[in-house]
């Protein structure tokens, strides 16, 4: 408990006051607000990873329901924090303050709204990859995704064709970020919908496989 109330100090001061006073106007940049909402899932994936190590089933389906959704509330209200603590940072520090969140209130209401959908999706996945495997390999798994995403971010733009570099330059508008934002919302819907079938559906073929 203590390592977590650390780390989650750590990245509050570095992502909520440290980033934004360097950056400055700079940190409003959409992309860099999006990727402050996907923060959520560093600290949703391995949680969910060892969902069942904190929560032996069986579980009745609302226990399920809620405890996933408190495990997705806690990432996301990790983005939140941080976002709220980096706009703070950022008016006081501006020599005018005040004059920076009303300018952007569509694309963080967006990027809010997705970071919590997939921070759900993310939940459900873990639990479900943890059940299917193993909480080791659940986190191995959730792992190498984010390390291709990582290396897609770092890499991938340098290798496209300058073409479609530019092409991606004209979709980190804030009104692109925005639209995709929301694009992705409706998209991680579906995704947990369909992952908490599966895994309501690997639960009741387990547990008959042990009834009988």
């Amino acid at each position: 408990m203590a390592r977590q109330a650390l780390v989650l100090l750590i990245v509050v001061v570095t992502f909520g006051i440290l980033v934004p006073w360097y950056k400055g106007v700079a940190f409003l940049q959409p992309w860099i607000i999006a990727i402050y909402g996907c923060m959520a899932l560093l600290f949703v994936a391995p949680a969910a990873a060892g969902f069942w190590t904190a929560n032996p089933d069986p579980l009745p389906t609302r226990t399920l329901i809620a405890r996933l959704a408190l495990l997705a509330g806690y990432g996301w209200g990790v983005a939140v924090l941080t976002l709220v603590a980096a706009v703070v940072t950022l008016n006081l520090s501006a020599s005018r303050g005040g004059a920076f969140l009303p300018q952007s209130q569509a694309l963080f209401a967006a990027v809010l709204v997705f970071s919590l959908t997939a921070s759900s999706a993310m939940a459900i996945l873990g639990a479900l990859l943890a059940r299917r495997f193993s909480a080791t390999g659940a986190r191995s798994i959730l792992r190498g995704l984010f390390l291709a995403v990582l290396l897609v971010f770092a890499f991938g733009p340098k290798l496209f064709p300058e073409s479609w570099q530019i092409a991606m330059t004209d979709h980190m508008t804030r009104r692109a970020v925005t639209r995709m934002a929301w694009e992705g919302s409706a998209i991680a819907v579906v995704a947990a919908v369909l992952l908490f079938a599966g895994l309501l559906d690997l639960l009741q073929k387990r547990t008959a496989k042990t009834a009988a």
